[in-house]
């Protein structure tokens, strides 16, 4: 059986397959140069002129690449073997430790001392316009994925309207689970505030569409993560430490501002989470 992580490190990078109509998919696919040249350029404006270093990086979210590659052989903890030199993953998130935390697909996912990847100049590829980025790191990876619950039958709620997002309040819960409508209940007061979405992670295996059933019979109608990859998404968003039901509060590019455990008085300190990363009128999150 392939692995999750292998398995995640595929999504990452194919686009998902959902079933749409054929004049659907011939519109989509005539109009997708021009949108993702909107999307790059709109994604560019903003760029500011600083250098990215190892002291910003955490700050410089807008410029993370999407992909990252060892610069110089690296040997995870618990391995007898270094990654090889040239080793490529897709960037996850840079923590606040400052680490890089990367999916290498089958070699795992690590969290990695940038100064052993190419990030730090790819990063400034990207702010010089070497390198263009199509959407925000977190969008691209999960706006493909991200399903609509508030229409019968579900529609992809798509890479335009995930990329228009601030940010996103990831839920990672069974909707089937004792508790799922309360949580559910402390939570919809936050929906799009700041401009920062809540999306589900559904958990457990059940079908797209009876998900977007029970999030509609709950008048929380939030878009929800493909089933089928929701738990691969959850293993990787989430530390091992984390217990679920969970909730992670990620800006577009994936810069994580809070992760726990849900219980039923998390919801003030979510909001003064969002207020504090998000509040401002324009620009981007502080």
């Amino acid at each position: 059986m392939e692995s999750p992580v292998r398995s995640l490190r595929l999504l990452l990078l194919v686009p998902a397959l959902v079933s749409i109509s054929p004049a659907s998919l011939q519109a989509d696919a005539s109009a997708e140069p021009a949108k993702q040249a909107s999307r790059a350029e709109a994604h560019a404006k903003g760029a500011d002129g600083a250098i990215v270093t190892q002291a910003n990086l955490l700050a410089s979210e807008r410029h993370w690449p999407y992909q990252v590659a060892l610069i110089e052989p690296w040997r995870p903890a618990g391995r007898a073997q270094p990654l090889a030199k040239g080793s490529r993953g897709v960037l996850i998130r840079v923590e606040a430790s400052g680490e890089a935390r990367i999916d290498f697909g089958r070699d795992g996912q690590h969290d990695v001392p940038v100064r052993a990847t190419d990030l730090l100049a790819n990063a400034n590829r990207i702010r010089l316009g070497e390198i263009v980025k199509m959407a925000p790191n977190f969008a691209l990876a999960i706006g493909p994925r991200l399903v609509s619950s508030a229409t019968t039958p579900p529609r992809l709620f798509g890479l335009d309207e995930a990329a228009g997002q601030r940010g996103f309040l990831c839920v990672f819960a069974d909707s089937n689970a004792e508790g799922f409508g309360a949580l559910a209940k402390a939570l919809a007061p936050l929906a799009g505030r700041h401009g920062v979405s809540t999306i589900l992670f559904p958990q457990g295996a059940q079908p797209d569409a009876r998900i977007a059933e029970r999030l509609r019979s709950l008048e929380w109608t939030v878009p929800f993560v493909l089933d089928h990859v929701s738990e691969a998404y959850t293993r990787t968003l989430l530390s091992e430490k984390t217990a679920l039901p969970a909730v992670a509060l990620v800006t577009s590019e994936g810069r994580l501002l809070l992760e726990s455990s849900w219980k039923a008085d998390l919801a003030p300190e979510l909001t003064a989470a969002l207020d504090a990363g998000f509040g401002a009128v324009s620009g981007s999150p502080r």
